[in-house]
């Protein structure tokens, strides 16, 4: 017994070492075969399985990742780390469920209500699942909690634009750009709030001409004046040759009815 005890603390070592060196799928594919055993210590067997949720999590293999972490929460119900990372997994799969994710980030900050990213996530994943006040609550308190945190103010930025916040936006990241001057993360996330500014100031003022434009043909057609339709069409879709008959809508009164056309030749 003593042997194989030795035996499994060896390869534990060993699969660990893989994993820092960066072979993580070697690692995750060694750690799934020791997992299986019936003779796995507690501790090893808690800690393997939260290591390979976090590997598989890495790999991309979300549903993996889930099953690992869940087992890993079996072990240690206290641990806040493994319901965030279980959160993780449901809310970066493409097929996964935010209200999933929600409920693991919340029991991350029910756990451990000192951590400003497990406040943020859950903000985040709040507000995608309606809660939109509660989450830029949460999102703005765990920036200002940790202003000198990229992790905390990425978290909190992406989920204020998605949100269309981009006042609240601009001052988590002047507040974070003020304690890290020149650092290209929170430049380019500058940049990306300056972008999303402009377009909705251009939405704004391309609905503003549209509107102006509709209510000045609607001022012309009350008092009575023609309306010029700015368009021509081919009456009989083949190309404008000679002698090409061409049906133009003319100036008229704006009644019920009044398609007034003429019959022109594009050569005349």
């Amino acid at each position: 017994m003593s042997r194989t005890l030795t035996l499994i603390r060896t390869g534990w070592d060993s699969i660990r070492s893989i994993a820092a060196s960066g072979r993580k799928a070697d690692a995750l594919a060694q750690l799934e075969l020791l997992l299986v055993r019936t003779d796995v210590p507690t501790d090893i067997a808690a800690e393997g399985h939260q290591l390979a949720g976090t590997i598989a999590l890495d790999l991309g293999r979300f549903t993996t990742a889930r099953r690992h972490l869940k087992a890993a929460s079996g072990f240690d119900v206290t641990d806040a780390n493994t319901r965030y990372l279980t959160g993780r997994a449901w809310e970066e799969d493409p097929e996964g469920c935010d209200r999933k994710a929600a409920i693991a980030f919340r029991k991350a900050t029910l756990l451990d209500g000192t951590n400003p990213l497990y406040r943020a996530a859950f903000g985040r994943a709040a507000a995608r699942c309606g809660q939109v006040r509660r989450g830029v609550c949460e999102m703005t308190a765990a920036a200002d909690q940790a202003v000198d945190d990229v992790a905390v103010v990425r978290i909190a930025v992406n989920g204020l634009l998605e949100l269309g916040k981009l006042g609240k936006a601009r001052s988590v990241l002047a507040k974070a750009m003020f304690l890290r001057p020149g650092h290209s993360e929170l430049a380019t996330a500058w940049e990306r709030t300056k972008f999303e500014a402009a377009r909705r100031n251009q939405r704004r003022t391309f609905k503003t001409r549209e509107n102006t434009r509709y209510a000045q043909d609607a001022q012309f057609a009350r008092e009575g004046d023609r309306v010029l339709l700015p368009f021509i069409r081919i009456a009989d879709g083949t190309s404008t040759a000679s002698g090409t008959s061409v049906r133009v809508d003319t100036v008229s009164f704006p009644r019920p009815h009044f398609d007034r056309l003429r019959i022109s030749k594009l050569d005349r």
